[in-house]
C-alpha cells in the first residue's frame, strides 16, 4: 500500500473532503477551470484510492512519482495506433498541474507541510513538456484575417443587392460579419462576448455593453471581473450596420442571437405557447415572428461561434489552413497580439489583450523576439 510510504497515518482530511473544500474556496474562479479541477482531481483521487491512500497526510513523493508514471504510459498509449485510451504530453501535463495546485492549495491552508507534486523525483517519470511552440497554437494571419473578412463583406454585399435576401439570411450575414470584426480586431476572447453553457455568467454581451461612438464594449473578462475592450473602427462599423438593421426591441438583446431554428422554435413556444408560436410561424419565418413579438433570443453559444467559423473557413478559402482545419477565434486573439507586439510593442499588446502579467504576453510572443534577434545577429556577423 502506497500509505506505507508517508507513514500511513490512520487519520487525516479525507481527499473526497479536500477537494470538496476547495472547490468551495475557488467559487470566484470560473465555473469551467472549477469543473475542469474537479473532474481531473476526482479522477486521481480514485487513482490514489485504488492504492490504499485515502487522505491528504498519506499522499507522497513516490504516490505522485506512481501517478506521473501512469500518465506517461497513457501517453506511449496515444502513440501506438493499436491502444485506446491514450493522451498527448500536453494533456498529461495539463492533469498533472491540476493535481498539483489542488496539493498547493492544501500547503496553503496547512493540511501539507510541502507540495509532493513539486518534487524533483516525483516529476522525473513524467514525459517531456512540450515547449510552448510544440501547442497547435493558432495565430491568425493578416492574409488569412482579411480573407475571411473580404467574404463575409461580399457575402453581406450580395443579400442587398435586388431582390434583397429575406430577413433570416440578411441578419445572418450581416451578424457573422459583425462577429468575424470583433474577434478579427479587438483582441477579444470568444468566450467574453458568446454565451458559455457551462458558465451562468456568461450570457453574450448586449448592446447596453457597448459603446460605438466611444469605441469600446464592457465584457467579463477572464478574471471574473467586468472590463473594458477596445473597438477600433475595422470592428464598429460592421457592429454599427448590423444594429441599424437589427433593430433589436431593447438593447438589453444579445449582440450576437442564435438565429437556430429549434433553439429559436422552443423560445417561442416557451413566450408564445406552442399553438400561438406554430399559428405565427405557419407562414413566416420564426425570426422575424421573434423580433417582432419581441421574444429575446438566446446568444450564440461557444460552440455556434466556432460553429460559424468552420462554415465560414471551408467557404471563404482561407490561405495556409490545413484539410479540416478552420480559423478559431482564440487565434484572432492571438493574431491580434501578435500584429500589435510586431507593429506597437510589448506595451500595447499586453493592454489590448489585458494581460495581468507582462511576462504572460512576452512567453506568447517570445517567437517574434527570436525572429528578430535571428535578423540582427544575422546583419552583425555578415559584417566580419
Amino acid at each position: 500500500m502506497e500509505s506505507a510510504d508517508s507513514g500511513g497515518s490512520s487519520q487525516g482530511k479525507p481527499l473526497e473532503d479536500a477537494l470538496e473544500e476547495c472547490l468551495e474556496s475557488k467559487a470566484s474562479s470560473s465555473p469551467n477551470y472549477r469543473q475542469n479541477l474537479e473532474r481531473v482531481v476526482a479522477d486521481w483521487i480514485g487513482f490514489c484510492r485504488d492504492r490504499g491512500v485515502e487522505t491528504l497526510e498519506d499522499v507522497s513523493q513516490r504516490l505522485m512519482g506512481n501517478y506521473a508514471g501512469h500518465l506517461a504510459r497513457r501517453v506511449e498509449a496515444g502513440e501506438s495506433d493499436a491502444v485506446d485510451g491514450g493522451i498527448a504530453a500536453s494533456t498529461a501535463w495539463t492533469y498533472y498541474d491540476y493535481v498539483s495546485a489542488f496539493l498547493t492549495w492544501a500547503v496553503t491552508w496547512d493540511y501539507l507541510a510541502e507540495n509532493p507534486a513539486e518534487k524533483g523525483p516525483a516529476r522525473e517519470s513524467m514525459p517531456d513538456r512540450p515547449s510552448s511552440g510544440e501547442y497547435e497554437r493558432q495565430y491568425w494571419q493578416p492574409a488569412q484575417r482579411q480573407a475571411v473578412l473580404e467574404f463575409v463583406r461580399r457575402r453581406v454585399d450580395s443579400a442587398y443587392r435586388e431582390p434583397v435576401a429575406p430577413t433570416p439570411i440578411l441578419h445572418k450575414r450581416l451578424r457573422d460579419r459583425a462577429f468575424v470584426a470583433t474577434i478579427a480586431y479587438s483582441g477579444v476572447r470568444g468566450g467574453e462576448i458568446v454565451k458559455d453553457p457551462n458558465d451562468p455568467r456568461r450570457t453574450g454581451i448586449r448592446w447596453t455593453d457597448v459603446d460605438l461612438e466611444a469605441g469600446t464594449m464592457w465584457i467579463l473578462g477572464k478574471n471574473q471581473e467586468r472590463e473594458p475592450a477596445q473597438l477600433p473602427d475595422q470592428a464598429s462599423m460592421p457592429l454599427q450596420r448590423w444594429y441599424e438593421a437589427y433593430d433589436p426591441p431593447s438593447d438589453d438583446w444579445p449582440v450576437f442571437p442564435s438565429l437556430h431554428v429549434p433553439t429559436l422554435s422552443r423560445k417561442l413556444g416557451s413566450e408564445l405557447g406552442g399553438e400561438e408560436r406554430d399559428r405565427r410561424t405557419e407562414r413566416r419565418d420564426y425570426w422575424t415572428v421573434a423580433l417582432e413579438a419581441g421574444v429575446e433570443p438566446s446568444s450564440i453559444t461557444t460552440e455556434g461561434a466556432r460553429s460559424v467559423m468552420r462554415r465560414l473557413s471551408a467557404a471563404a478559402e482561407v490561405p495556409d489552413l490545413e484539410d479540416g482545419e478552420y480559423l478559431k477565434p482564440h487565434g484572432a486573439r492571438r493574431g491580434v497580439g501578435e500584429l500589435l507586439y510586431k507593429e506597437k510593442g510589448h506595451q500595447r499588446a499586453q493592454r489590448t489583450l489585458r494581460h495581468a502579467d507582462p511576462k504572460t504576453t512576452s512567453q506568447m510572443y517570445s517567437h517574434i523576439e527570436a525572429s528578430e534577434l535571428a535578423e540582427d545577429n544575422t546583419e552583425v556577423f555578415d559584417s566580419e
